[in-house]
């Protein structure tokens, strides 16, 4: 059967289809482990990927490639969503996305060679979102190519660390990058929160010293919410390679919890179910309140005021610096 969306990638002496009916991601480049190898000296070791942010929806993510990458003759500097006979250009090569589905989308989850398409379960998941400051003024201050690198080696590097801190997924949206730990039982303890927290640090400490790589007008800035709870999850692949979704109210609150902290004038804001998870491990309570303030927030959505807990990065390094929990 032919597949429903693929890339098709023309070469000198050959082409080649790439199927993206099973998966949440696919790289593109000259290294042997991505997904579709470009033997093209024009194409970087890790080019660009294809990320699937929802059934049916594929965006093209150019990774900081030196050559860059443009999809119909326009060069790319944020994640794009391809189109039906849209034409993808990585160096010399070129590639062209085509959807036979249909609208396929609308319709009902089937089975497709004894593999379930569509299974949803409710898990406790901890969900970071991780936004650049000040994006639309660096966007008019920046030649367009380096703000393709930049913002294309901002996405590469924040997926290597998520991914070395365990994160089941991770998915770029705009100028900012969501993330997402599945948790075992559903009282995470504070020794699964620590992983998040560190790879927020890592990935804050990396943004700074972009603008030592690009010439940027000034060091780049990053806010975050973290937010811990009860999310509907979606399996949109193979049951040999899960491919999980998070919906629902902590995806949502999530994002409002990173924008609460440009009002605030912190860093990062903590949702009430992943500073409980912090505090009940014993010793933990003291650093908390050292090191987070608590504040009864508006959320754009929320009929009510939430609590949510404030912190500075500085902060964030001393409380990760001073309170690492034991490992059970």
């Amino acid at each position: 059967m032919a597949s429903k969306f693929h890339l098709a990638a023309s070469f000198d002496d050959r082409t080649q289809e790439l199927s993206l009916d099973a998966g949440s991601s696919w790289s593109i480049g000259r290294s042997a482990d991505n997904t579709l190898v470009c033997e093209d000296k024009a194409v970087s070791r890790r080019h660009a990927m294809v990320q699937q942010l929802q059934p049916g929806k594929f965006y093209f993510i150019d990774l900081g490639s030196r050559n860059g990458s443009s999809v119909n003759g326009r060069r790319i500097t944020m994640p794009l969503e391809l189109r039906d006979g849209d034409t993808v250009t990585c160096g010399g090569t070129r590639l062209t996305f085509h959807d036979r589905s249909e609208g396929s989308a609308a319709k009902a989850p089937v089975e497709t060679d004894g593999a379930t398409v569509v299974l949803y379960s409710r898990r406790v998941i901890s969900v970071l979102v991780v936004d650049i400051r000040d994006f639309t003024p660096l966007t008019q201050k920046l030649d367009e190519a380096v703000l393709a690198q930049t913002i294309g080696t901002w996405f590469r590097q924040s997926g290597t660390i998520l991914r070395q801190h365990g994160a089941s997924g991770d998915k770029y949206i705009g100028d900012a990058v969501m993330a997402v730990w599945t948790h075992s039982s559903e009282n995470p303890t504070a020794a699964q929160i620590y992983p998040i927290l560190q790879a927020l640090s890592e990935i804050e400490a990396f943004t700074r010293t972009l603008h030592q790589q690009f010439p940027l007008p000034a060091p780049m800035r990053v806010g975050a919410g973290i937010n811990t709870g009860l999310s509907i999850v979606s399996n949109t692949g193979p049951q040999e390679n899960p491919d999980f979704s998070p919906l629902g109210d902590t995806v949502n609150a999530t994002f409002r919890l990173e924008t609460a902290t440009k009002k605030s004038g912190f860093d990062l804001a903590l949702g009430r179910t992943t500073m409980e998870c912090l505090n009940g491990q014993a010793g933990l309570s003291q650093h908390c309140a050292q090191h987070f303030e608590k504040q009864s927030v508006e959320l754009k959505g929320y009929d009510k005021s939430v609590e949510a807990w404030f912190t500075s990065f500085d902060k964030l390094q001393d409380f990760l610096r001073l309170s690492r929990p034991q490992q059970k």
